[in-house]
């Protein structure tokens, strides 16, 4: 039995073959380019045996017999109809009772809000078969997605000087908190960077600034100044202001963090993003298990393009932070569609590769001007270490990266900084193309090395399934 039957017009082939492809991550799917024999007969019996059709209707399928006849037949035989628009237009003279679901603005990307709507119609018809799988990309954003984050708090660089080197280097992803970006901070000069690093096509997820708040102990680091931030920045995407102490009732958690995306969308009319946090424990460490309920919350009722959680909340320890991520991964597997979930803090690359394979899928850290890395293992070592691993600045990848190692006018912390960028350009690149060969366990083993691999897939079951 088919979960679902896909009616349309030959005009639109192009936007449901692309929907076929989506759906067929999560359910079984039956069009008519299956069809081996004879027409006719083919899509009487598919239809008949499908859970569901979902029929799109344009300015030219609302015209066609063909696609009449199956919805009557989809009807005749009790199947459930969903009804689709793809251009505006309405549903054909005779089956204006089906509410429509809106793809008119669809810009063929899956984390559309208009699709979102549309899998959780389908979703209350047919429930979901297949767990749904990482996209390949987010927004136009690769994934596995790494954000190389700023900040003023004990770095080796100013966030300005930071935003301008990755805009040299065209690193795409950046993170920039809005901690630096209020007017007692003078921000001018980090405004003018990112609106330039945006004009070359960078993208901006502005974080905020809770992380340098709790750490410096300001309690008067207030959601109105993460309002102020935004005013006269240029960014793409922002995080709410987070409650660092949350309910340790699930429900209350996740109806606050409801409510603070609701609150910040206010101060702008870009994507405001949630993000979740653990509550202590009173002897130690976060309740895991209700951030895995509030996160579920917080995605079945938003469905955003991200929610953030702090990597340092999941757990001790790596392996434990792999099953905790793992836990979450599998509770949102009952979603009908897939929730994409950023780690913030991430930015060592044993980390990224192995959360990534626990199912987290974007990332920020501010590694990349604290210390630097050994371009050969995949290490990272203290920021003044540099002088034993510049000889990999010569021979980097980026021409940029090479010319900043011979030019003195820029100084050691920007050669540095132009080193690092160049080694997680080059470390995400290759972990992408692992994902897509199948080979993320071997890429992983590849750097921390077979003793340690073999201690992981002992202690972390299922990893790599």
């Amino acid at each position: 039995m088919t979960d679902i039957y896909l009616i349309y017009g030959k005009e639109d082939r192009r936007q449901v073959a692309k929907l076929f492809e989506f759906f067929s991550q999560t359910w079984s799917v039956w069009w008519d380019q299956m069809i081996r024999h004879r027409f006719a007969t083919e899509i009487e019996e598919e239809i008949k045996k499908a859970r569901c059709v979902v029929v799109f209707w344009s300015k030219t399928s609302r015209r066609k017999d063909t696609v009449n006849d199956e919805v009557r037949l989809a009807e005749k035989n009790k199947v459930p109809v969903v009804s689709v628009t793809l251009d505006g237009s309405d549903a054909a003279y005779g089956f204006g009772g089906y509410s429509n679901s809106d793809l008119s603005e669809w810009d063929e990307q899956f984390d559309h809000p208009g699709l979102r709507a549309l899998v959780n119609r389908i979703e209350a018809v047919v429930p979901a078969r297949h767990r749904p799988r990482r996209p390949a990309t987010l927004n136009g954003l690769d994934l596995p997605c790494l954000f190389l984050s700023t900040s003023s708090f004990e770095t080796q660089l100013k966030p300005s000087e930071a935003v301008k080197a990755l805009n040299v280097s065209r690193y795409p992803t950046l993170l920039v908190s809005a901690w630096d970006l209020v007017a007692r901070r003078k921000p001018e000069q980090l405004r003018v960077a990112l609106e330039e690093y945006r004009k070359n096509g960078g993208f901006v997820l502005v974080d905020s600034g809770n992380y340098e708040a709790s750490r410096l102990t300001n309690k008067r680091w207030k959601p109105s100044d993460l309002a102020a931030a935004l005013s006269g920045t240029s960014y793409d995407w922002i995080f709410c202001f987070d409650d660092i102490r949350p309910s340790r009732r699930p429900d209350v958690a996740a109806r606050s963090i409801i409510s603070a995306v609701a609150r910040d969308r206010s101060a702008t009319s870009l994507k405001t993003l949630p993000v979740v946090h653990a509550p202590k424990k009173a002897r130690g460490g976060h309740d895991i298990e209700i951030l895995i309920d509030t996160a579920f919350a917080v995605a079945q009722e938003l469905q955003p393009e991200l929610i953030g959680i702090p990597e340092r909340e999941l757990g001790v320890g790596l392996l434990q932070r792999c099953r905790t991520m793992m836990a979450i991964r599998a509770r949102l597997g009952r979603l009908p569609y897939y929730q994409p979930i950023h780690l913030l803090g991430t930015g060592n690359p044993w980390s990224i590769a192995i959360l990534t394979a626990a199912g987290a899928d974007t990332f920020d850290g501010l590694e990349w001007c604290r210390v630097v890395a050994d371009m050969q293992h995949d290490r990272l070592h203290h920021f003044q270490h540099y002088d034993f691993f510049n000889f990999q600045t010569g021979v980097a990848d980026s021409p940029v990266t090479r010319a900043a190692f011979l030019d003195d006018n820029i100084d050691f912390a920007g050669k540095v900084a132009f080193h690092n960028i160049d080694y997680y350009t080059a470390f995400m690149r290759e972990l992408r193309n692992a994902i897509s060969n199948n080979r993320l366990e071997a890429f992983i083993a590849e750097r921390i090395g077979k003793a340690a691999a073999q201690q992981m897939n002992r202690e972390v079951e299922g990893l790599f399934r």
